[in-house]
């Protein structure tokens, strides 16, 4: 059986490597571990009728995002892939939590390529994509399809794949 080299601040990940949240190594960080976490992850803490995922509300983030934005929008919730996704309220009333969540987002982004902050762009989208959802899941005003993890993920491998990227490591 194959060691892993666990500490207090890794975690396993959903193709076997061990992420440590401490050091945050850029080998580490993979497109499919992400695609697999934000698939599983639901939006609004869960507290919706039904199954809505992380990874299908930034596939649509993309979609709504400009040309040169669209790798930012489909990463810009990244992190949640391997930190869970936690409402904002919570995230405003901890500090800590949010310096480990945008230490994290770096480490992401930088790893694809991109900068930190991302663009104010991808906000303004991000927004936009609450209210649409809001709208449709939590008020019903709008039909609103929900994916299931398998489509939400392999949409969000198609739009990531979509993008011409070169990755970083630091080897």
């Amino acid at each position: 059986m194959e060691k892993l080299n666990y500490t207090n601040n890794s975690i396993r990940t959903y193709t076997g490597k061990v992420f440590d949240l401490a050091i945050l190594d850029p080998d580490s960080i993979d497109i499919e571990d992400i695609a697999h976490g934000l698939a599983y992850a639901p939006r609004f803490a869960g507290q919706l009728e039904r199954f809505y995922s992380v990874a299908q509300h930034s596939y649509f983030a993309f979609m709504n995002a400009s040309p040169e934005n669209k790798l930012a929008a489909l990463l810009h919730d990244a992190s949640e892939a391997y930190i869970g996704d936690m409402p904002s309220p919570f995230k405003k009333m901890m500090p800590d939590y949010r310096k480990i969540e945008e230490n994290l987002m770096k480490a992401i982004v930088n790893k694809f390529g991109l900068s930190w902050p991302l663009p104010e762009e991808v906000k303004e989208v991000d927004r936009y994509m609450f209210q649409i959802e809001w709208n449709g899941l939590v008020m019903g005003l709008l039909p609103m399809h929900s994916w299931s993890p398998q489509v939400a993920k392999s949409m969000f491998l198609e739009a990531f794949h979509s993008c011409k990227i070169k990755t970083r490591s630091n080897g």
